[in-house]
């Protein structure tokens, strides 16, 4: 139990983080009916942008502008799309994403004509650093780009990262007649702070969602992020810009990962289940051997439940026993995964490349009060056997 819920809670953070890095929380941008990477300018002087202190949720806010075009190169041709970055692009935070070369210069003349691409564009591309490549963009005319590849990037999530293509917000505001107080929008980063619900509420909307009125599963399913981006759209109060959070706007990915809080139910009902099954066994089989000294019990005058809480209480110790046992085993392969990472996943399918570990230890505790109140729960009735032993006959039982 300790190490599946390590490793379903690691895997759900590790790919948040990379999504959120990548993305970032929230997204401003002009009002539009359609999802089109042709975006409609907004003025970067926004109150919002020169005075972030007045979003309080907010780490950083950072201007962008999407582009999309074909890469071309002397031998091959892709789709891809540029998203335009500025001075003040979260360079820390991406540069964990930066696998070879370095990031655009803060010079806008040399970042005008630099692109940084991923991995699987370059294994795609066959493109090496420095290599000369031009994108076309269409519109009423093409119009093409020369551009000089500077570094690559990988954030592991395959369907962004084929697609997705950095270079300056200047190339495209030029592409689109911008000045340079025009940007496509703006991206949001939080604070670090609990942005999704908390696991015993995921866990009490799966096991009884459907029991729920529907006010009250509303209530009780709404995402803290999503309370978060309203509040800062209300306060924001401009009509003509539209507010989203990366999670609404690539919903698939996250409905896979609040999937994995189902899995996670299930094998934790069916340890638990079989724990709750072997102490049954073991506690009959404890009866079985100790009938006699049920019998001298009895005739001495003990009362059956005085003869049960002995054989409950020496269950609840061996259950303590396999509870540290499996604590400290548990923990110890966690810790030696976080450390070493011994165990490998192909990242083509579950997007990193090491399977992720995120010990909470308030969680395993309640891990283990759990079991333990459970299985001793499920104690109760074998335990009524007792109840029936005859103590003429169980002094004479062999």
């Amino acid at each position: 139990m300790i190490i599946s819920t390590s490793l379903i809670n690691g895997f759900q953070k590790e790919i948040r983080a990379k999504i959120f890095g990548f993305w970032a929380h929230v997204n401003i941008a002009p009002y539009s009916l359609t999802k089109s990477y042709e975006e409609t300018g907004v003025y970067k002087n926004q109150d919002f942008y020169l005075h972030p202190n007045k979003i309080k949720e907010a780490k950083h806010i950072q201007a962008t502008a999407f582009k999309a075009g074909l890469l071309k190169t002397k031998t091959n041709f892709d789709g891809i799309v540029l998203k335009g970055i500025g001075s003040d692009f979260d360079t820390v935070t991406f540069k964990q994403y930066l696998k070879a070369g370095e990031m655009l210069s803060s010079d806008s003349n040399k970042s005008y004509a630099q692109l940084i691409v991923s991995t699987t564009t370059a294994k795609r591309m066959k493109l090496q650093l420095g290599d000369k490549v031009s994108v076309n963009f269409m519109g009423k005319q093409v119009r093409a780009r020369a551009f000089k590849i500077c570094g690559f990037y990988e954030t592991g999530l395959e369907e962004f990262d084929k697609q997705f293509a950095l270079s300056s917000i200047a190339v495209i505001q030029d592409l689109n007649n911008w000045g340079r107080d025009t940007v496509g929008g703006f991206e949001v980063y939080l604070k670090e702070q609990n942005l999704f619900r908390s696991r015993i509420n995921d866990y009490f909307l799966t096991l009884f969602g459907s029991l729920l009125s529907k006010d009250t599963y509303d209530a009780l399913s709404a995402e803290p992020l999503d309370e978060i981006a309203d509040d800062i759209f209300y306060r924001i109060a401009d009509s003509g810009l539209d507010l989203q959070t990366i999670k609404y706007q690539n919903p698939g990915i996250f409905d896979w990962l609040e999937l994995q809080t189902m899995n996670e139910i299930i094998i934790l009902i069916l340890m638990i289940l079989v724990a709750a099954i072997n102490m049954i066994t073991t506690l009959l089989i404890l009866i079985l051997e100790r009938t006699n000294m049920i019998g001298i019990l009895k005739a001495l005058g003990s009362n059956n439940a005085g003869v049960r809480k002995i054989f409950v209480y020496y269950a609840v110790v061996i259950i303590g026993g396999g509870l540290l046992i499996g604590n400290v085993l548990g923990i110890s392969l966690c810790l030696i995964q976080s450390h070493f990472g011994v165990i490998k996943l192909p990242q083509e399918s579950y997007y990193i490349s090491t399977a992720p570990i995120d010990l909470n230890y308030a969680w395993i505790a309640v891990l283990n009060i759990a079991t333990l109140l459970v299985c001793t729960l499920f104690l109760i009735f074998p335990s009524r056997i007792i109840s029936g032993i005859s103590p003429v006959k169980a002094i004479r039982f062999d």
